[in-house]
């Protein structure tokens, strides 16, 4: 019996690379108020920046005072000392604390920032750190236009998702509302999943996208009224769009050629 007990080891005893990968499971509050206080060496161990490479505060956003929120996420992100992998946090209320997590997180692979205050010129400013990120969820930030959609698709060379869904009172409020489309043209070729919900956009800014992304699997386009697109005619001309669930569309004319 000794014997066979001898071939276990004791939680405490095991490598810290193991327990940071088991932590990685837990919730955030968890890891924050639990985790510390079992012993020295699970304290030592959830303080190790690999326990931190992927943060959720989506969750918390809403329960959260702008300042609380924009504190721990600081906190957080101190923590992951540049491991940081992926990021998830709703209603970002200023440009600081965007810049602050551009500054410190050069690994960022997903950032998803539905909801939030962040600007233009920010975006444009801060766009060359974001040079690793993947995904990009964008959705309900009515403070950015084409000059950030733009300035991303410059510099994110690998990003093969956008989610830039917007509410419809948002959308029609902007003066050019086609100017993101042709920006994601532009300068995204390698996309593979495009969410544009709920803009003002043509039918001619669909099939422009459709041309400039050859990659592109999934268009979701809920909610743009103005967009009249034929399934059959889709999957004659672009046999790698999956026209399923993933494609949306609110009229069933084909476009004129």
């Amino acid at each position: 019996m000794e014997e066979e007990q001898s071939e276990f080891r004791h939680w405490d005893e095991l490598l810290p690379d193991v327990l940071g990968l088991i932590f990685t499971n837990l919730s955030l509050q968890e890891l924050l108020t639990i985790i510390p206080c079992v012993c020295k060496s699970w304290r030592k161990t959830v303080g190790d920046p690999h326990c931190w490479q992927d943060i959720d505060l989506d969750e918390w956003s809403c329960r959260w005072q702008p300042h609380q929120l924009d504190r721990m996420l600081r906190m957080l992100v101190r923590r992951s000392s540049g491991s940081l992998r992926r990021l998830h946090v709703s209603g970002l209320k200023n440009d600081s604390i965007f810049s602050f997590v551009t500054e410190n997180a050069g690994s960022l692979q997903v950032l998803r920032l539905p909801h939030s205050k962040i600007s233009d010129s920010i975006v444009e400013q801060t766009a060359p750190r974001l040079s690793t990120v993947t995904f990009l969820d964008l959705s309900y930030c009515p403070k950015i236009g084409a000059q950030a959609i733009e300035a991303i698709g410059k510099h994110c060379k690998l990003l093969v998702t956008l989610c830039r869904n917007m509410y419809s009172s948002d959308s029609a409020g902007k003066v050019e509302p086609e100017d993101e489309a042709n920006a994601i043209a532009a300068t995204m070729p390698r996309l593979k999943h495009l969410e544009l919900g709920f803009h003002l956009i043509s039918t001619e800014c669909v099939l422009n996208i459709l041309s400039s992304c050859p990659q592109l699997k999934h268009l979701v386009i809920d909610g743009c009224p103005q967009v009249k697109l034929d399934r059959k005619f889709l999957k004659e001309k672009y046999p790698k769009l999956k026209t399923g669930e993933a494609l949306h569309l609110w009229s069933s004319t084909v476009p004129s050629q």
